[in-house]
Parts: structure tokens; C-alpha cells; sequence
């Protein structure tokens, strides 16, 4: 099986300006890991080496704490031919005028993709028009953008009301049913996540069935995450906040050296053919089929039941 990673999301730092209670990283202002700039640069130096390797993805808690830095990560992986993005949640566009000076720099830079999380849980702390106000500069720029939002059940704003709030026209929706045209923006919206933070929030809350649960995972050693110390982690999402989910240490490996490993380990194979329901299947853990929000949720249940029963460095039982 042949390295097929195409994107690495650099965590840059768990620390953030707001504590959105869905968080499953749990992020806020107290945390304090943050990545090494000099480490950072030699993991975008070990991506570009990777074959089907296309995307830096900065992301955090809230990277633009970290502006400068972000900055001269965008640089280096644009010199190397590599497509560029950042998350976030918008808090510094305090104007129209600051939005376009900062994301200017940004695009100048290299940056090609410009995340904007918005929904409810973020805007408990965030103006709205922050989110507009970086929204109309990185079109004025022609910058492409991405809507990311997630909700809960009682969520109010939801996906519709945040496209009209912006304008309405030259947002694409991806999903099960995709519109509009892509003008401007894509945008995606799913359940929160009930893990981290995101566990304390009643169960009534949680936007169960708001996806898939059943089949392989697309994206596991495809789209791929580095946490600030440097561990190696399968996949963008939750399950790799379990600590036996960490492939290894970057710091002791180089991120090919640890990739070739990870093809190889058992549970990620399978994960990649059945996905987390065929995984539940082969350990004996029994899913309930309408207890989970989507695959990522089940995904991280099912795994750290199977973590118990199997080895992950070599998927035998242990």
C-alpha cells in the first residue's frame, strides 16, 4: 500500500481566545502548548517529500494568536509548491480595513484558502460581523473561502441563516444535497462532535444521525494532523486524541519513516476498508446504531473500546 497522504494539519496551538463548549480539544486561552516554529517548518520540509502530498493546513485552537509564525509557515510551504490554508475564528477582523491588511499579507504570502468556523457555539463570543468583516476582505482579495459550521440540536444559527447574513449569493453548500454555485465560498456544516468539551453538552443536544456512520474512512492516513509536540496523528478528527492513537513521534522519525509504519498496523487497514462499524464488528464492541452524532464519533468509541483488546503498533490482540 502506497503512501496516499494529500493534506497535514498542522496544530499549531491548543491555546485559543475563546472556550466554545463544543470543543472536542478542549481549547482555550489556558492551554499552552504550542508548536516550535523551527518544528514546524521541518514538517512542511517532510510533507513536501511525500508523493500525493498538496495541502498545509494551520490550525489550532486559534493559529492567528500566533500570526507571525503562521506567516512564515504559509511562505516556506508555498516556496515549496504546496497549497495553503488556516482556520479561524475571525476575532482580530475587528474591521473591514484591518481584515484585508492581515489577510492581505497572508496571500501575499501564499496562502490559497482562508477556514472561517462560525455557528453558534463560536459566535457566544465572537461578533458576527467579525465573521462578515473577514468574509467580504478575503473576497475583495480573491481569496477562496471555506464555511465550516456546526450545530446542535437546539443550534439556531444554522447553515442557511449564516449564508443569508452574508449575502446569500456565490456560496456553494457541500453535503448531501449540494447548492449553489462557488463564487466565493464552499460551505459545510455537521453535528458537533460529543467528545472533549463537546462531552459535558447534554445528550439532548447532540445532532444524532447528522451523518454516516457505516463505511471505510476516506480520509485516515490521507488527511493527516501534527499536534504542537510533535506526535503523528491518523486522521483530522477526534480519535486522535486518544493517546494510543498517536502513530509516533516526529521528533524521533521522520514523517515518511512514520507513515510506511502506519500502513502497516492493523486497525488503520481496517479502518480504511470497513471503517470504525466493521472494526466494531471484528473486536465484538456492539454499537448503538442510533446512539452516534457520525462516523468520527462512532470512530472514536469504537476505537478506544478496541485499543483495550488490540495492540496498536501491531493489531494483535495483546
Amino acid at each position: 500500500m502506497n503512501i496516499d497522504t494529500f493534506r497535514v494539519g498542522l496544530i499549531l496551538t491548543e491555546r485559543c481566545n475563546i472556550t466554545c463548549p463544543h470543543c472536542w480539544l478542549s481549547s482555550g486561552p489556558d492551554k499552552k502548548r504550542l508548536m516550535r516554529p523551527e518544528d514546524a517548518l521541518r514538517y512542511v520540509d517532510e510533507a513536501a517529500e511525500l508523493p500525493q502530498m498538496e495541502w498545509i493546513s494551520i490550525t489550532g485552537g486559534e493559529p492567528f494568536l500566533l500570526y507571525d509564525k503562521m506567516l512564515r509557515i504559509i511562505h516556506h510551504a508555498s516556496e515549496l509548491g504546496l497549497k495553503t490554508e488556516c482556520v479561524t475564528n475571525c476575532y482580530w477582523a475587528t474591521s473591514r480595513e484591518k481584515a484585508e491588511d492581515r489577510l492581505r499579507e497572508l496571500v501575499e504570502a501564499g496562502l490559497d484558502v482562508i477556514n472561517i468556523s462560525v455557528d453558534d457555539f463560536h459566535q457566544r463570543f465572537i461578533p458576527f460581523e467579525r465573521v462578515r468583516n473577514c468574509y467580504e476582505a478575503a473576497k475583495s482579495l480573491g481569496l477562496k473561502i471555506v464555511i465550516q459550521s456546526v450545530y446542535g440540536r437546539g443550534s439556531r444559527l444554522r447553515l442557511d441563516e449564516i449564508i443569508r447574513r452574508l449575502g446569500g449569493d456565490g456560496i456553494k453548500v457541500l453535503g448531501p444535497k449540494p447548492r449553489g454555485k462557488a463564487l466565493y465560498a464552499i460551505a459545510i456544516e455537521s453535528g458537533f462532535i460529543p467528545i472533549g468539551r463537546g462531552a459535558r453538552i447534554p445528550r439532548e443536544e447532540w445532532p444524532i444521525g447528522s451523518g454516516p456512520v457505516e463505511g471505510p474512512c476516506k480520509v485516515v492516513l490521507r488527511d493527516i494532523s501534527i499536534s504542537p509536540e510533535g506526535r503523528l496523528l491518523p486522521c483530522c478528527s477526534a480519535a486522535g486524541l486518544l493517546p494510543q492513537a498517536s502513530i509516533g513521534s516526529l521528533a524521533e522519525k521522520s514523517l515518511m519513516e512514520l507513515l510506511e509504519e502506519a500502513l502497516e498496523v492493523e486497525l488503520l487497514k481496517w479502518l480504511r476498508e470497513v471503517g470504525p462499524w466493521g472494526i466494531a464488528e471484528k473486536t465484538g464492541f456492539r454499537p448503538d446504531p442510533e446512539g452516534y452524532v457520525n462516523r468520527c464519533h462512532l470512530c472514536y468509541e469504537v476505537l478506544r473500546s478496541a485499543m483495550d483488546l488490540y495492540s496498536w503498533d501491531r493489531g494483535t490482540p495483546s
